[in-house]
């Protein structure tokens, strides 16, 4: 928008995307999407359906505006509007927050003008790629002013029980610590149900993750690609539970990355009985986390939103002189 583009936020009706456009004051256009993996063979038969009207919803909208380009995201809501574009010879662009591409990228990316990548792929990709880094919402990277003691445990968007429940667990033991327990909206009642330690703080949700990071020492995460972008754009030191049930195994793919960084501890879903151990040992040694902050650091791209738009604009000048 700052480089003078008109911007249409296409996505689902009455979603959390309807909502975040709105308050940014951005136009929103709904179009009919559903996911398709893990689904009954009547459901797909709505799927399809549903992917039909999309389509058809899609061709409709880049026609009335005389839409330049298509970026899309990898979610399964970008699968129509690409349909659309790529059978009107619309150029597209894919972001993946992944190490491991989505179906939908999968599906799109040759035929794409570039995929901007969060992190080096771990498996190969036919298609123009750029390790780019995951575009952030500004403000979201803060100057910490932890105090040396306070363990941030992120669950991901929807919450994570198992790891809410230990870091309850762990909280009581470690008294010394402080932990500030983003539990999402579906665990929160569940979490202060229970004994809760009084250096122990159930979050219920946030807008602002920035003021947790500011104050978190170390954190304990998922391994989602957005989280992770944020924790090393913000130097926490991590240490990283991948989701065991994520798609392809996406998660394993991002925190093995960050790992490899020297960023972050990676820990599986069946050794979470040693969490109070690993914490404490990291806690204890102030030399790793500062070794740690720094390899974060190194390998940010706060700039990806402003550098992947910058691109795109640049590619679609080229496309229209051309």
């Amino acid at each position: 928008m700052r480089r003078g583009v008109e911007v249409v936020w296409a996505g689902r009706a009455d979603s959390l995307e309807s909502r975040v456009a709105a308050s940014l004051g951005l136009r929103f256009e709904p179009v009919p999407s559903a996911g398709f993996s893990g689904k009954s063979i009547g459901r797909k038969l709505g799927w399809l359906l549903v992917m039909t009207r999309g389509v058809v919803r899609s061709l409709r909208l880049l026609r009335l505006e005389a839409a330049d380009c298509v970026v899309a995201a990898g979610g399964f809501t970008g699968a129509a509007p690409l349909l659309a574009s790529r059978s009107m010879g619309i150029p597209f662009f894919l972001m993946e927050q992944n190490a491991i591409p989505g179906r939908v990228t999968r599906m799109f990316a040759a035929d794409a003008e570039e995929c901007y990548l969060a992190f080096p792929l771990a498996t190969a990709l036919t298609a123009r790629c750029t390790v780019a880094g995951s575009p952030l919402r500004p403000g979201v990277v803060t100057e910490r002013e932890h105090d040396g003691r306070t363990v941030l445990v992120l669950g991901g968007s929807g919450g994570a029980r198992s790891l809410n429940l230990a870091a309850l667990d762990v909280a009581k033991r470690l008294d010394a610590y402080r932990f500030i327990v983003l539990t999402g909206r579906r665990d929160f009642e569940m979490v202060k149900s229970h004994e809760v330690p009084e250096n122990c703080e159930p979050v219920e949700f946030t807008e602002h993750p920035e003021e947790l990071y500011r104050q978190a020492t170390i954190a304990v995460s998922r391994a989602g690609g957005m989280v992770l972008s944020e924790l090393v754009a913000n130097g926490i030191p991590a240490i990283l539970i991948p989701f065991p049930y994520a798609t392809d195994s996406h998660q394993d793919a991002n925190a093995a990355h960050v790992a490899s960084l020297g960023a972050a501890i990676t820990l599986g879903q069946d050794r979470l009985p040693d969490l109070g151990s690993v914490i404490q040992e990291l806690m204890e040694n102030k030399e790793r986390r500062e070794q740690m902050a720094k390899a974060a650091l190194s390998a940010a791209r706060p700039d990806a939103a402003a550098s992947i738009a910058g691109a795109i604009v640049e590619r679609i000048k080229g496309c229209s002189a051309a």
